[in-house]
């Protein structure tokens, strides 16, 4: 009869850390069960919101920059040249009239203006004969830059709808594995009660217990994977899908 209560007494204890348990998995559950995912192509239009794509767009633009920059290197074969001067010519002179006149000092002085301008070409061959290849460089580097973008697209698209669809799945999955864990808990109850009649024996309440836990375990890991699976699905997407 000691053991009896003690294993009644055991029972009840670790029925009320179960329960703390179950009310969380159920919470959870409640919150997964009416979730709905968006349609797939609605995250694939929202991943093109990703920080990545912003990043190939910036490169992208810089190297339209140097391939403006590069067309417009013909210039660099011209160079402008221009002198300037102002200033007054002065002119000094002296008058000699003969031995009975004094020397006459003349001075006189003018304003006057120098300028000039022109061009200057100058011919590097081999850079005027690889000019072509140069821009067509260029422009390979901004189509590469755009590969490179789509290629990045297409690897998001392809692991969103990887877990789009593990996480679809572990939805469908939700609803059985809650009711198998309703089922057992249901089982393992009614178990206890006839436990305490007498009609069951402490092994029957083991197994009932053992299938119990092992419903609840599962219905656990279902919730964690698709928490997981959703959180990377709004990564990968760039969109909020659950309410936390």
């Amino acid at each position: 009869m000691m053991k009896l209560k003690k294993f009644i007494f055991f029972g009840l204890i670790s029925s009320l850390f179960f329960a703390s348990g179950e009310l969380k998995a159920q919470d959870s559950f409640k919150q997964l069960s009416q979730l709905k995912l968006p349609p797939i192509e609605e995250l694939f239009e929202s991943a093109m919101k990703n920080p990545m794509v912003q990043f190939y767009e910036l490169k992208m633009e810089g190297e339209e920059l140097l391939l403006k920059t590069e067309k417009r290197k013909w210039l660099e074969y011209f160079n402008l040249v221009g002198t300037y001067q102002y200033g007054v010519m002065g002119l000094n002179s002296f008058t000699d009239l003969g031995s009975d006149f004094p020397l006459i000092y003349q001075y006189s002085g003018t304003e006057q203006v120098w300028y000039n301008g022109g061009i200057a070409l100058r011919l590097p061959l081999d850079r005027l004969f690889d000019r072509n290849n140069r821009i067509r460089r260029q422009k390979l580097k901004i189509q590469e830059t755009l590969k490179e973008r789509d290629m990045w697209y297409d690897d998001q698209r392809s692991r969103i709808i990887e877990t789009y669809y593990k996480a679809q799945e572990m939805l469908n999955n939700l609803q059985y594995v809650n009711e198998e864990f309703i089922i057992a808990t249901a089982h393992y109850e009614d178990t206890q009660k006839d436990f305490i009649l007498g009609k069951m024996t402490s092994h029957d309440l083991t197994v009932a217990k053992t299938g119990q836990v092992k419903a609840k375990i599962q219905l656990e890991q279902v919730i964690s994977m698709l928490n997981s699976s959703l959180m990377k699905l709004e990564i990968l997407s760039h969109t909020k899908i659950i309410n936390r």
